[in-house]
């Protein structure tokens, strides 16, 4: 058998779910390797096909157009490669199964009651200083304003680690929290000016009102907008804070600098120095959209998401944290899942002791 024939039998193998563990590395390889000529690539499209397995081809920064009509496998990348899988089961990491989180938050009000908004009923949560405190149906609050003859008053919402929340302003401008975050804001607008304070990670779509500039205020910078969409991460534990443009236009604002950013693009504040660049959109809002986009990221960047919103810890042992990877996974599976298909890569395993995760080589 001529080494052609030997690719072609190996990717048969792996298609069907056959493959030895010898042959997944050495099918691992040859993806890498210049020998993945086009009809090699043909004739993975080919075998995918024949097996229906169902393919979502979503890794955009990588110029892989014959997978198109292979219509069925999900991709998973590290460093300068393509990985392949479909349906071969996880590995059960232990008994007890880790799920994704949900919508949960704690809403302190000013005199400072607490609401657990996920647990509370549908209908009016709080009146106070010509304020009500609304939930609906579908857990979203909404600030109702009957009176602006008012002191101001102070709120804030709380997403505790493997939560998110949604809620309304009473200016009508609408806020995603991310897991790990916190809103703290006033129950009306009476001010020349709308501020805001954010933790974590917030998507904001602000009421325009060019009359009252919207302002978020984090611990290193200020975001002060008219009425536009936008995302900003801001989390004490990132080198980065990022505030990402997708409607409108922004200014950040940070000690004696300032910088303005235009639809599709993201101020990055490093090191106390901003500066802007071309944003990828998608990635940017994916938690919002319930997936995790990891675009060439390392290990501890990915780790430090999931840790979040699955609320878990992360230890190192022996592998190196900066190792990039690449791909498209849902929020919304089972933790063990989610590890499985990483591995997949080859380049790191993973073993859950409680809610810890140990990455090792």
């Amino acid at each position: 058998m001529d080494k052609k024939e030997f690719h072609k039998q190996l990717i048969h193998r792996y298609v069907t779910n056959q493959a030895t563990e010898d042959e997944l590395e050495a099918f691992f390889s040859l993806l890498q390797s210049t020998d993945m000529d086009e009809e090699l690539k043909a004739c993975l499209t080919e075998e995918a096909s024949k097996e229906n397995l169902e393919i979502p081809v979503f890794y955009k920064r990588r110029n892989w157009p014959w997978l198109a009509a292979a219509a069925s496998v999900i991709l998973v990348l590290g460093i300068g490669s393509l990985f392949l899988f479909h349906s071969k089961p996880a590995r059960q990491y232990s008994a007890q199964q880790i799920l994704p989180g949900s919508n949960k938050a704690i809403l302190t009000l000013a005199n400072g009651q607490k609401i657990n908004l996920n647990d509370a009923k549908s209908g009016q949560l709080a009146k106070s200083a010509g304020i009500r405190i609304i939930k609906d149906k579908k857990g979203q609050i909404t600030y109702v304003v009957e009176s602006k003859d008012q002191p101001v008053q102070y709120n804030s919402t709380v997403t505790p680690k493997g939560g998110q929340w949604h809620l309304i302003l009473s200016d009508g401008t609408n806020v995603w929290l991310n897991a790990a975050s916190s809103l703290r804001y006033p129950t009306a607008f009476n001010g020349s000016e709308r501020r805001v304070k954010l933790t974590g990670e917030g998507y904001f779509e602000v009421t325009k009102d060019k009359k009252h500039p919207f302002i978020v205020e984090t611990a290193k910078e200020n975001v002060r907008v008219l009425g536009t969409h936008f995302n900003i991460n801001c989390y004490t534990d990132e080198p980065i804070v990022k505030t990402t443009l997708l409607e409108g236009s922004v200014n950040v604002f940070h000690l004696m600098h300032s910088v303005q950013i235009k639809p599709g693009e993201q101020a990055l504040l490093t090191n106390n120095t901003l500066s802007v660049q071309e944003a990828d959109i998608e990635e940017a809002v994916a938690w919002k959209d319930g997936r995790f986009i990891f675009n060439d990221e390392p290990l501890a960047s990915i780790m430090r998401k999931v840790s979040r919103w699955y609320d878990v810890d992360v230890e190192y042992r022996g592998v190196n944290p900066q190792v990039m990877f690449g791909g498209t996974l849902s929020r919304y599976g089972e933790l063990s899942k989610l590890l499985h298909k990483i591995e997949l890569t080859q380049k790191v395993h993973f073993k859950i002791e409680g809610r810890k995760i140990i990455a090792t080589p």
